[in-house]
């Protein structure tokens, strides 16, 4: 089993994966703490140092890049500070922006962790800002997307959705690509709206979303979740659905098969869930690209995930990471 897993790792390399969705800037704000202020009973700490990652659909392409893929973002980015960060970040990892979309009066998606500490303890998240654009792109910049969408997917092996904002990725265009080429696999990961695309080869919904999806169910057993999985299967006429169910691992449903349980990799003892289903949804489209199972590639996705829990932060997997982990 572990060899045939770690051949379809070694698949990856240099497999074009593009991903169409919401890139969003991390910011981490390391401070000391210090006292408590004496304007309001609030903690103030001393500032130490600022760091960006990449988030949203950018912590997918981060992780495809570390596994040895050629990623090729689509989405928007704002004219404005955060945007130039992000694209710079992108450029430092020899990512291609060529097919993002810089739209005029967007604001590029910002999440500020403040993190604070001792001098001799680990820095804990005391608070996060979210900075969201007000409102959508403008339909200029929506024509350009289009158009980066049909010129990158036509040189792809396969297409990644990453809806976090519903901002980039839009089911009426969706439907249009599935119109164009509709031999080419596609793997989704949306936060509110995922019975907006039908069609899909693979859909990866946490616990929360299929919750939201079926609010008529209890899911006081393992059976609601067998079932909600089955019907969610059925109604967006998918190949695959992949559970994400935290500490309780995966549940796995295909076409045709039975259900399949996916007890977690590693330890339960969680260092940081941030960014996991990222790295499970580039990992997802990684094997399927490279002809995988979708047994095979759910396992190899557990595995990524668990080591990814592990880390602080929105943390990439590498290559040679995964392999380790199936010796």
């Amino acid at each position: 089993m572990q060899t045939s897993l770690s051949s379809i790792v070694s698949r990856f390399k240099n497999k074009r994966i593009l991903v169409w969705g919401d890139l969003i800037l991390d910011q981490y704000v390391y401070t000391s703490a210090g006292r408590v202020s004496r304007e309001a009973p609030v903690l103030v700490t001393e500032f130490e140092r600022n760091e960006y990652r990449l988030g949203g659909a950018g912590n997918v392409v981060m992780n495809l890049r570390t596994l040895g893929a050629e990623p090729l973002p689509v989405g928007f980015v704002g004219k404005d500070p955060s945007g130039g960060i992000l694209l710079d970040l992108l450029r430092e990892q020899g990512i291609a922006t060529t097919h993002l979309v810089a739209a005029d009066g967007f604001q590029t998606p910002l999440k500020s962790r403040i993190l604070s500490g001792g001098d001799n303890t680990k820095k804990q998240q005391i608070l996060r800002i979210d900075t969201l654009p007000p409102g959508p792109a403008g339909e200029r910049a929506r024509l350009k997307l289009i158009k980066s969408l049909f010129a990158a997917l036509a040189g792809s092996d396969l297409l990644v959705l990453s809806d976090y904002l519903a901002q980039a990725v839009v089911p009426g265009l969706f439907q249009s690509l599935r119109n164009r080429f509709p031999d080419k696999r596609c793997v989704l990961d949306s936060r509110n709206n995922l019975l907006g695309f039908p069609g899909v080869t693979l859909a990866t919904p946490n616990e929360p979303e299929i919750k939201g999806l079926f609010p008529e169910r209890r899911f006081l057993d393992e059976g609601d979740f067998l079932a909600a999985g089955s019907e969610l299967l059925e109604r967006l006429g998918a190949s695959g659905v992949i559970l994400k169910r935290g500490h309780r691992g995966m549940l796995v449903f295909g076409r045709g098969e039975k259900p399949v349980a996916l007890d977690i990799f590693g330890t339960s003892q969680i260092v940081d869930v941030t960014g996991a289903g990222d790295t499970v949804l580039a990992v997802l489209g990684l094997c399927l690209a490279g002809g995988a199972s979708l047994l095979d590639s759910a396992r190899l996705a557990n595995i990524a995930g668990g080591i990814v829990v592990m880390h602080e932060g929105a943390y990439p997997v590498r290559r040679r990471e995964l392999q380790d982990a199936l010796r």
